[in-house]
């Protein structure tokens, strides 16, 4: 069975912002980029780290709005 006693499961919520500029001239903290979202990770000894989150992005762009995320194996 795959979710055994040593499977960990793991609930997460996040905030998010930042921008990037071209010139340090350019640079404005006003212009930051902001999301929120929530996520789930199971770490299943046979397998490694699974997970999921969905993030929404409050800033008219064209990676705004909602969006999920899949995560296969260990982070850095």
């Amino acid at each position: 069975m795959i979710l055994q006693p040593q499977s960990t499961i793991y609930v997460l919520g996040f905030l998010e912002g930042g921008n990037c500029w071209a010139d340090i001239r350019e640079f404005n903290p006003f212009q930051i980029k902001r999301s929120a979202g929530v996520g789930v990770r199971v770490f299943l000894p046979m397998i490694g780290l699974l997970g999921v989150d969905w993030g929404y992005g409050f800033d008219d762009s064209k990676n705004g709005g909602s969006q999920f995320h899949f995560v296969i194996g260990q982070q850095f």
